[in-house]
C-alpha cells in the first residue's frame, strides 16, 4: 500500500480509549510509524471529555519528517549541519542551511625547525613567506650564561631572549609563546653562543 496517515486506538492506564495519528511508510499500522505533530489553534480550545476521542481534521496535521541517520549528509534546505573532516588537516567548513553563513574552523598542524647555537637569520621553513605563523620558540640554553635569541620578521628584528651572564639559573629549556603571523616575509631566528632553539609554527 501507499504511505499515508493511519489511526491507532489504544487504552490508557485508566482504561480510556485514545486514538492517535501516525504516518506509516506503507499505509498500515505494521509499517514504519512516525508520530504526527498536531497543530492546535489555542483560541479554539474547549474542555476535553477524556472518555471521548477528539476528532482531528487532516488540515490540522503536520507530519514530522524522519531525520537522516547518523553520518548521512543533510540536504541543502535541511536544518542539518554536516561536519566533514579531512585527512590532510586542512581547515574544516561547517555549513549551515543554504541561507546560513559558513564558519571556518582552522585545524592547525604545527611544524618545527631546529636552530643551532651561533646562527644568523636562519629562515624557518624551506623559504618562508609573509603570512607564516609562529606559535612560539623553545629556547635551549647550554650554559647559565647563554647568548641572546632574536626573532626576525624578514628584516625586522625582535629580541625574544636577552641572555647574558647568569641570565638563567639552570639548563632547563623554556618556551616563549608568540602566536603571530609574519607581515613582511619569512620568520628567521638568530642565536647567540651556547643557546639553540626550536621554532614551532606553520612555515612555507
Amino acid at each position: 500500500m501507499a504511505a499515508g496517515i493511519v489511526s491507532i486506538t489504544a487504552k490508557n492506564g485508566a482504561g480510556v480509549s485514545v486514538t492517535t495519528k501516525w504516518w506509516s511508510s506503507d499505509g498500515t499500522d505494521t509499517g514504519d510509524l512516525y508520530p504526527i505533530a498536531v497543530i492546535v489553534d489555542p483560541t479554539a480550545l474547549t474542555p476535553l471529555d477524556p472518555s471521548t476521542p477528539q476528532p482531528v481534521s487532516s488540515t490540522t496535521l503536520a507530519t514530522v519528517a524522519k531525520q537522516p541517520a547518523l553520518g548521512t549528509a543533510g540536504t541543502a534546505s535541511a536544518d542539518v549541519i554536516t561536519v566533514q573532516g579531512k585527512a590532510s588537516m586542512t581547515p574544516v567548513d561547517i555549513q549551515g542551511t543554504a541561507a546560513g553563513t559558513a564558519v571556518r574552523v582552522a585545524a592547525t598542524q604545527d611544524q618545527y625547525e631546529t636552530v643551532a647555537a651561533s646562527q644568523t637569520a636562519q629562515a624557518l621553513g624551506a623559504t618562508g613567506a609573509t603570512g607564516d605563523y609562529i606559535a612560539g620558540v623553545l629556547v635551549i640554553p647550554a650554559t647559565t650564561s647563554p647568548g641572546n635569541v632574536l626573532l626576525l620578521d624578514n628584516a625586522t628584528s625582535i629580541t625574544v631572549f636577552t641572555g647574558g651572564a647568569s641570565s638563567v639559573s639552570n639548563l632547563v629549556p623554556f618556551f616563549i609563546p608568540l602566536g603571530i603571523k609574519s607581515v613582511s616575509g619569512a620568520w628567521k631566528l638568530t642565536t647567540g653562543a651556547s643557546v639553540s632553539c626550536i621554532g614551532v609554527g606553520t612555515f612555507t
